[in-house]
């Protein structure tokens, strides 16, 4: 599901890649093939004059006229999509070609509105809106205590309370209140529900920073999809909850059921993001822009935090934020320390009696061998694995070193290559299975445990499991093994399904073998499965 911080991007990409005053040329697409494709055509000629996003929801603007998108669950969007060749094949729902631009929206859903409207419903509840710098945490705890009769998963999920929130969010955001999710909105104190509120916004911000650099957020997980809580490590409850049976992941230790016995000061919190977003520098986990090395803007030297002017050149340091988010002014110290990608190449200054050299580290490291080299079995799977595991990653360092470095900058990089190439190894030593199971078979090319994967392509087989090599895709063989051959036969005298119980109660999490047709095709075959070891269970499947 792409949530309110997806769209809030999306929104952005437009805003600042897409020039305000250009004409709309032609629409083309999927849906204009269809019999709506006058209700389009309209727009041709209009003006592009601005773009909104509301939760979930974006609008672009084309004079009185504007086009509703919702991303649903697996939408995108592409500008200028000819620049890049390995998405040629995709089919967009609709692509608008402006006077110097083009806008693509892929597995979306698109409709017209009035422009008027849309304006008009985006300022009313702009202070709701979770990804909104205009969020009001007040107006949202009111619109939350309206519906007192409705359990907290549901009002997470309803986006006229909550614009933005998704399944991810809500998950996360109940572990981090303490909250079952069945609990109802009347049974908390107004504390209670400001807390909510607060780590909702929370996660949400979260949410945005992740995505907008490039960071894996679900690091970040404690409950949704994990096998178990991410805080005390017991066993993860998933079920269908609420009026739309939507999945919901919980622990049942950590969230009560009773909100009496919570305690909002007792429950353990990530970063107040919420007062990091509004500049309030109250929380110790919150590092300020002066806290962090610096690099001097005439001869790029990195220095210390401490240091008023460049230990080179003397240069007074620069003054002001240059963090361009409307979010952020400040770093997290945790749990992000770095929300970005590491680099292919990476330059630190440093520091002699001679001058001011450039440390470059640079990612020359080659692939691992093919099968046929002459390494012996175990060395070749111990290099297959470090591979795997990054083992090679970051390994050479070009330049001259030297005690004599510049700054604490140096050293902090320095430790974490160093950390890449020790810490790693260790652990190849005793985990020689990694995501796969002591008894799944054996890739033949690098004998090594296969991973237990999923079907999703649509067809008959949609939903079977099946084992694959568990290497990287550059670098596995094409071992392929169903996972379901030892399933029983229904009465149609085809292969079952495994499916989990998702229903609160005693056989929650349990497994059984179930006829593969459709629902309402299906035959009366039940049969318990026990879930073994290489059995995995994959809740909604």
């Amino acid at each position: 599901m792409v949530e309110g911080p997806g769209c809030t991007l999306n929104g952005e990409k437009i805003r600042s890649r897409i020039q305000k005053g250009q004409k709309l040329k032609e629409i083309r697409g999927s849906l204009t093939k269809s019999t709506v494709r006058h209700v389009f055509s309209c727009l041709c000629g209009c003006l592009y004059t601005g773009v909104d996003t509301l939760g979930k929801e974006l609008f672009m603007y084309f004079g009185v006229r504007a086009l509703r998108v919702h991303f649903g669950m697996n939408g995108s969007m592409r500008i200028n999509p000819a620049e890049r060749k390995d998405r040629a094949a995709s089919i967009p729902v609709l692509e608008i070609h402006l006077t110097n631009d083009i806008v693509c929206f892929f597995d979306s859903t698109v409709e017209m509105r009035l422009t008027e409207d849309c304006e008009q419903r985006v300022q009313a509840m702009v202070s709701l809106d979770m990804c909104s710098p205009k969020f009001s945490i007040s107006q949202s705890e009111e619109a939350v205590k309206r519906q007192c009769s409705r359990m907290l998963c549901d009002v997470l999920l309803d986006q006229a309370i909550m614009p933005g929130v998704g399944n991810i969010i809500k998950n996360e955001a109940l572990f981090d209140s303490g909250f079952h999710p069945a609990v109802k909105v009347q049974q908390l104190t107004d504390e209670q529900i400001h807390h909510l509120v607060k780590m909702t916004r929370d996660f949400t911000l979260l949410f945005y920073k992740c995505r907008k650099s490039a960071s894996p957020l679900y690091k970040h997980y404690k409950v949704y999809k994990r096998s178990q809580c991410g805080q005390c490590f017991h066993v993860i409850t998933v079920c269908r909850l609420g009026d739309n049976g939507r999945m919901t992941y919980f622990c049942e230790r950590c969230q009560k059921g009773d909100p009496s016995k919570v305690d909002i000061s007792k429950l353990p919190v990530r970063n107040s993001l919420t007062n990091w977003a509004n500049n309030e520098r109250t929380n110790d986990n919150v590092a300020k822009k002066e806290e962090e090395d610096w690099a001097c803007q005439l001869c790029t030297l990195i220095n210390q935090p401490t240091a008023k002017n460049c230990d080179a050149c003397l240069t007074p340091r620069p003054e002001g934020d240059t963090e361009a988010s409307p979010f952020t002014t400040d770093l997290i110290k945790y749990p992000c320390t770095a929300f970005k990608k590491p680099q292919e190449e990476l330059k630190v200054n440093w520091r002699s009696a001679f001058g001011t050299s450039t440390l470059v580290f640079s990612d020359l490291s080659k692939k691992p061998k093919p099968v046929n080299s002459p390494l012996s079995p175990a060395s070749s799977h111990l290099n297959s694995l470090a591979a795997e595991r990054g083992l090679y990653k970051y390994s050479v360092c070009q330049g001259t070193t030297s005690p004599n470095y510049a700054s604490g900058g140096w050293q902090k990089q320095n430790c974490f290559f160093t950390s890449v190439s020790t810490s790693r190894i260790g652990a190849t030593s005793h985990s020689s299975s990694i995501s796969s199971s002591p008894s799944a078979p054996c890739c033949e090319s690098h004998r090594r445990p296969a991973v237990l994967r999923v079907v999703h392509k649509e067809g008959e087989n949609k939903g079977r499991q099946f084992y694959a090599c568990s290497l990287p895709r550059e670098t596995k063989c094409n071992f392929f093994e169903w996972a379901d051959l030892h399933f029983p036969f229904c009465h149609h005298s085809k292969r079952c399904v495994m499916r989990t119980v998702l229903k609160l109660g005693p056989n929650n999490g349990r497994n059984f073998y179930t006829c593969s047709h459709q629902r309402g095709k299906q035959c009366d075959f039940f049969q318990w499965a026990e879930n073994g070891p290489g059995v995995s269970i994959l809740p909604g499947c």
